[in-house]
């Protein structure tokens, strides 16, 4: 017997989302571009508000619009914000762990690196390296604020832990970037979206050396780039992502998405 494919019939609110997501993807909708109002697409789709309102929901669930309570709706800058919570919700219901993301970054990121190596400008290497500068003065500020209070939980420590954070952020989106590939610029953003805080270090807690410490690592990932050698930066990486057994075993305990 042989059977032929059976197409599938495409709803309203399937075809009036892929209008919008084809304007979206094309770049004729921007990140930030308001859209239409829900009476104005009724009008110029010549369909229902219910239609309409179904279309959005799943724009909305592929991360390409945000709808914003008396504002009205925008085309999404984040592309990667809805498919990081739903990979999320899958790895929380597969009961993954930390490690799981800090094994597959031991696996990715000497390529990654390897790669900048070669395809970095110089320019882009210049911007790597403000972006590290900026977030080792962020990184210390949190240390030093936080060997001085006792209150772990302070306004004022959370704010310099966020502040740490986007900076880390900042400093390997601009890595990613300067592969030049798109699918790794992509995976990099959500990989940082998964991770969370990791304390590690060979020092007394407390002790002023921890600064010293996030700054050889964080020197490590500019020299890997500027050695314009994809097997030196790949050894580098490598030699610098190594967890000991007992940081291993902390991770595998610790549920993905928690610090």
């Amino acid at each position: 017997m042989s059977f032929s494919t059976i197409g599938k019939r495409e709803t309203l609110p399937e075809k009036v989302s892929k209008i919008i997501k084809e304007s979206i993807l094309s770049g004729e909708l921007k990140g930030g571009d308001a859209l239409p109002t829900e009476p104005e697409l009724e009008k110029e789709f010549r369909v229902s508000r219910a239609v309409i309102r179904d279309a959005i929901r799943m724009l909305k669930a592929q991360g390409l619009i945000d709808v914003k309570h008396g504002k009205g709706m925008y085309v999404s800058y984040s592309q990667t914000e809805a498919f990081t919570d739903a990979l999320m919700t899958s790895l929380r219901r597969d009961n993954a762990s930390a490690w799981d993301v800090a094994q597959f970054e031991q696996l990715l990121f000497p390529q990654i690196f390897a790669l900048a190596s070669t395809e970095a400008t110089d320019q882009e290497i210049v911007q790597i390296k403000r972006a590290a500068s900026l977030y080792l003065d962020a990184y210390k500020d949190m240390v030093e604020h936080e060997k001085q209070n006792e209150d772990a939980a302070a306004p004022l420590l959370q704010k310099l832990m966020d502040n740490s954070r986007a900076a880390f952020a900042d400093l390997m989106m601009s890595i990613f970037s300067s592969t030049h590939n798109k699918l790794i610029m992509l995976l990099g953003d959500v990989l940082i979206n998964l991770r969370k805080w990791r304390t590690i270090s060979g020092v007394t807690e407390g002790d002023s050396q921890i600064e010293e410490y996030e700054k050889k690592i964080i020197d490590r990932f500019v020299q890997a780039i500027e050695t314009r050698s994809p097997t030196d930066a790949a050894a580098l990486i490598s030699n610098s992502i190594n967890y000991d057994v007992s940081m291993v075993s902390i991770m595998k305990k610790t549920p993905v998405g928690e610090s």
